[in-house]
């Protein structure tokens, strides 16, 4: 195996000592800025029942956390690897009930219809085996009204990356915004952007 094949197969799904001490550590520095983004545009409240599909280190979660007082943070992974990570970093908040982890592939596992007032994932949908059954389930699970961010890297600079386009996906932000209004969002969706120090970010924002 190449190692170009090896670090886009770590990046989706993160094992061993490599996904434990290096992709960890990638995870939180590249995808802060991203989740710093999410976090601005979610708008929490206090009583928000929130889910975030691809974890990673939980970073996302423990900041999440910190802003609800009744409401409840869920997140879902692939990676065993990073849940170890994430239930050590968020063990207080798991204890008391504010948030809670799982390890498995987020089309298998099953969610209640209308559960969740927001969704979000980071650096994630590059990786959705079928994203359009993804988006539905994601429409389903939502509450009316409820609200859903995709981030992502611009597709350009991803392309410019050594990444396996077997295991990667890119998307545009055209593609992103077709895939959600294909798959039930009729609304409003936005895409907004930042560029950071020469790297560009985008968040797809619809709402149910």
């Amino acid at each position: 195996m190449s190692f170009k094949t090896f670090f886009s197969e770590q990046a989706r799904k993160p094992s061993g000592l490599f996904g434990r001490f290096v992709m960890s550590r990638i995870f939180d520095y590249g995808n802060n800025t991203l989740n710093d983004f999410m976090q601005e545009l979610l708008s929490l409240k206090k009583n928000d029942h929130v889910l975030e599909i691809g974890f990673g280190t939980g970073e996302l979660i423990t900041k999440m956390v910190k802003l609800i007082n009744k409401g409840l943070i869920e997140g879902i992974d692939l990676s065993n690897t990073m849940v170890a990570i994430a239930e050590k970093k968020n063990k207080k908040y798991i204890v008391e009930g504010k948030v809670i982890i799982r390890q498995g592939n987020f089309e298998e596992t099953a969610y209640n219809d209308n559960s969740f007032d927001k969704i979000c994932c980071a650096n994630t949908i590059y990786f959705w085996p079928d994203p359009d059954n993804c988006i539905k389930k994601i429409l389903r699970i939502l509450k009316p009204g409820g609200k859903v961010i995709l981030a992502f890297e611009d597709k350009e600079q991803l392309e410019r990356r050594s990444l396996n386009t077997n295991v990667f996906h890119f998307y545009s932000q055209d593609e992103i915004k077709n895939l959600l209004s294909h798959n039930g969002f009729s609304g409003s969706i936005d895409i907004l952007s930042k560029e950071i120090k020469s790297q560009r970010y985008h968040c797809a924002v619809a709402v149910k």
